[in-house]
């Protein structure tokens, strides 16, 4: 199902794409180094980070993931999933920002090599590159080219995403951060235009609250409380989120890193209010008939605002839209590459790798991550569920060993580290297979609920509640590794690559 989008307005998107292709293709010139090409040279001030850092968090994972709660379950969608993900960000702002910049390292996987050993900074490489492969973007990404222009979310995805993928691969974080800037300019500027129109065109709330169903108006909605909980516990990933610290890695002070998180909260608190909004208000179009009944929840802003939009506006709005998910694709497959490059290849095969090496490396990496990320991006019926295996994954595997090598000055082996990170890893993806086997297939909320009882106690463990498992065995496989082994000595800094 698409609707219909003009010639004008695809002439829009087309030179949005020719525009970030240029840019990248300009930078591709500018580059000469691995800390230039990764890092930006360390000198990103407060501006260009909070463009590039509203821009890659708010991507279409929200767009599309919010709305869709927001269309189910109503304003819980901000008041208690975006909000509570706000406050994680604000204390990472806080309490990452000095402590991390000042060690100057230049991957986040690097904490954990340099602070437990080779083996930790592999598993770390290795949780980095599956959160970072853009899976989530291109999902979303074939969404948008599957309901706006009728191609097969497959073949948009590849085609749209590919074009992200080329000026990452020619102009690494210079190039991400100024694409940036310019996605990030659309991405505010299109919503704020878009759900006022869409307002006034579905008569407001009032039309909202003749269709909407008992709790779409609490703050904490019907969901059931624990799956609330579960999807926002996801935000505790920020805390441990690759891209986050590249960002902070390249900043040219920690006090610039600081105040762009803090100023780019206030700009998500906004867009998320607006999404919310924009799903609420699709629910009253199927309703009124302006959607057909029967949109996928994940579509229903898109074909709203597509739909209310006049011509020339539509296409700005498209390429905004488009905007959110290639400032993700960008970073998240930069990062990656650079996992493979700096994190898995340099410590396993040449541990003076020089930097034309670095960088040809990393954009082997960045292809590779694109690839698995298109493979992985359909295999999940709905983005929020994809979300939250990802979010866990990487937070059970790396938060406890970061936090006690950053915060811990206590005695720590090597053998804590890694068997802190096996052990989140493994139990991930053993309970997200066991789960499906065990239970049964709940269409309502995309998942897998497995019900048993105990002393007569029904019981039922969602999909989603992994984490609430995952991060304490995580730690509990620290606590067991640090009795083995000797204390690891004082983490020394590496000189940078010759």
């Amino acid at each position: 199902m698409n609707v219909h989008v003009s010639p004008i307005d695809l002439g829009v998107v087309g030179v949005y794409l020719l525009m970030m292709l240029g840019i990248g293709y300009y930078i591709f010139q500018k580059v000469p180094s691995f800390e230039e090409f990764l890092l930006a040279g360390r000198t990103m001030t407060t501006p260009i980070l909070i463009c590039t850092l509203a821009s890659t968090y708010y991507g279409l994972d929200v767009l599309f993931g919010t709305s869709e709660l927001a269309y189910n379950d109503g304003v819980v969608a901000f008041f208690g999933y975006s909000e509570l993900s706000l406050g994680i960000y604000l204390f990472a702002a806080y309490a990452l920002s000095t402590r991390l910049r000042a060690a100057r390292f230049t991957s986040l996987p690097e904490i954990l090599e340099r602070h437990y050993g080779r083996g930790a900074g592999i598993m770390g490489a290795v949780a980095s590159i599956l959160y970072s492969i853009p899976a989530l973007s291109l999902f979303a990404i074939g969404r948008l080219a599957e309901v706006t222009l009728g191609i097969d979310a497959p073949v948009g995805a590849m085609l749209l995403g590919g074009v992200a993928l080329l000026y990452t691969l020619w102009g690494g974080l210079w190039a991400v951060a100024i694409t940036d800037t310019v996605q990030f300019i659309l991405m505010c500027v299109t919503l704020a235009i878009a759900i006022p129109i869409l307002l006034v065109d579905l008569g407001g709330f009032d039309a909202v609250t003749l269709v909407a169903p008992e709790g779409y108006f609490a703050p904490l909605g019907g969901i059931p409380i624990w799956l609330m909980i579960a999807y926002a516990a996801t935000g505790i990933s920020i805390l441990v989120d690759p891209g986050y610290y590249q960002r902070i890695f390249a900043a040219s002070s920690p006090k610039q890193a600081r105040n762009a998180m803090l100023i780019s909260c206030g700009i998500w608190m906004a867009y998320d209010w607006l999404v919310t909004a924009g799903g609420m208000l699709a629910r009253a179009g199927v309703a009124s008939g302006l959607i057909p009944a029967d949109i996928h929840p994940n579509d229903a802003l898109l074909m709203a605002v597509t739909m209310a939009l006049p011509v020339g506006l539509t296409g700005i709005f498209l390429a905004g839209v488009l905007a959110t998910a290639m400032s993700t694709v960008d970073s998240y497959t930069l990062v990656s590459g650079s996992n493979f490059a700096y994190d898995l290849y340099r410590p396993l095969r040449k541990p003076h790798a020089s930097d034309s090496d670095l960088v040809r490396l990393t954009k082997y990496g960045i292809f590779i991550s694109f690839a698995l990320g298109f493979a992985m991006a359909f295999l999940f019926e709905r983005l929020l569920s994809l979300w939250v295996f990802m979010a866990t994954l990487l937070t059970s595997t790396v938060l406890v060993p970061i936090f006690v090598a950053l915060y811990w000055k206590g005695r720590k082996t090597q053998a804590a580290g890694l068997t802190s990170c096996i052990v989140g890893l493994v139990t991930v993806i053993i309970y997200y297979v066991g789960i499906p086997q065990l239970g049964v297939a709940n269409e309502v909320y995309g998942t897998y609920i497995w019900t048993f009882s105990i002393g007569g106690t029904s019981i039922s463990l969602w999909q989603e509640y992994a984490l609430f498992f995952t991060l304490p065995l995580s730690f509990i496989g620290f606590l067991i590794g640090n009795r083995f082994g000797s204390p690891v000595p004082a983490p020394e800094r590496p000189e940078p690559p010759a």
